[in-house]
């Protein structure tokens, strides 16, 4: 039984939901949200689209039951409308934009993704109550079955979009890297849909790995490391980022794990950075700063119409 916190903020995720959905009273004049200061601070997200910012506010989202749940794909109906201004205040982050109405709204979305600069951000990182950023600790991605199943569900839609990008482009023999391979499910997946690729998976959970090797050994080349200080490299042509993300480790920690390992990926390789969770590097800064060049940024889900943030970067022959 949830606790009366918990409870709280679901019964507001559930009215955002409703609320976001309807069509506003005055579209085209000013509006404001209030964000209370707490855990929904890390759901504010700007879609950036023909050099403009939109501003949104990412809900729950029900699953094929109806049970409410995260999802790192984002709707039209969670846009609120164009930027003005954010203000911060003992009432939390007030954010004022224009009321817009919803076919504007999915009209947006298509445009961002016709954009190449078209962007999906998060500013504001998962926060503890004394200010800091919050990252899980290492114990909670010990391998179970539930976490296993959950894990596995959600990234469907990546794991699909990965193969679609990948297959024209990968030679024979090319060598795919997932440094935090987690359960294996989504390295296997590769594995299986883009045959003569060499495909390894590699985690810092012992209890994960063992339970990879044991679902997919035959496929991946399953090794127990840890992407943050592993001495021995392992270098490759494509290096899939799915854990540099809120919630698993700060903002600076990402930064400097992605610093670590670029230099792994060789020069015309792949880079590509997704997750759960929003991603925390400031990807199109890092890329000038790392030789890399940044191809896209925004991902569809055909079905459904939603965006996600999908960072596809080549790196810079010396």
């Amino acid at each position: 039984m949830l606790e009366q916190p918990a409870r709280r903020r679901l019964q507001r995720e559930l009215g955002l939901n409703k609320t976001l959905q309807e069509e506003p009273a005055a579209p085209g004049s000013w509006a404001r949200f209030v964000e209370p200061q707490g855990i929904g601070l890390n759901h504010i997200f700007i879609l950036r689209c023909r050099g403009r910012d939109w501003v949104g506010r990412k809900t729950l989202q029900r699953d094929e039951r109806g049970r409410p749940h995260s999802d790192s794909r984002v709707a039209p109906w969670m846009l609120l409308g164009p930027l003005g201004q954010f203000h911060w205040g003992d009432e939390g982050l007030l954010v004022d934009y224009r009321a817009t109405r919803q076919g504007e709204k999915v009209a947006a979305f298509a445009d961002a993704l016709d954009d190449p600069d078209g962007e999906i951000y998060f500013p504001f990182p998962a926060l503890e109550r004394n200010g800091r950023e919050f990252a899980c600790p290492a114990g909670h991605w010990a391998f179970t079955e539930t976490l296993a199943g959950e894990l596995d569900k959600d990234e469907a839609h990546l794991r699909h979009h990965c193969c679609t990008l990948l297959r024209p482009w990968l030679k024979p023999g090319s060598v795919i890297h997932d440094p935090a391979c987690s359960t294996g499910t989504f390295i296997h997946h590769l594995a299986q849909a883009l045959p003569g690729s060499r495909c390894i998976g590699s985690d810092r959970s012992p209890s994960m790995i063992d339970a990879a090797r044991n679902r997919y050994g035959g496929s991946v080349d399953f090794r127990l490391a840890d992407a943050c200080t592993e001495t021995q490299m392992i270098h490759c042509d494509v290096l899939v980022l799915r854990f540099l993300n809120a919630e698993v480790m700060t903002r600076a920690e990402s930064e400097q794990v992605l610093s670590r390992l670029v230099p792994t990926l060789a020069p015309g390789g792949r880079l590509i950075v997704f997750g759960h969770s929003p991603v925390l590097p400031a990807v199109g800064y890092l890329a000038q700063c790392y030789a890399l060049t940044l191809v896209s940024r925004l991902a569809s889900c055909d079905a459904t119409g939603q965006l996600f943030q999908f960072y596809v970067l080549t790196r810079d022959p010396p």
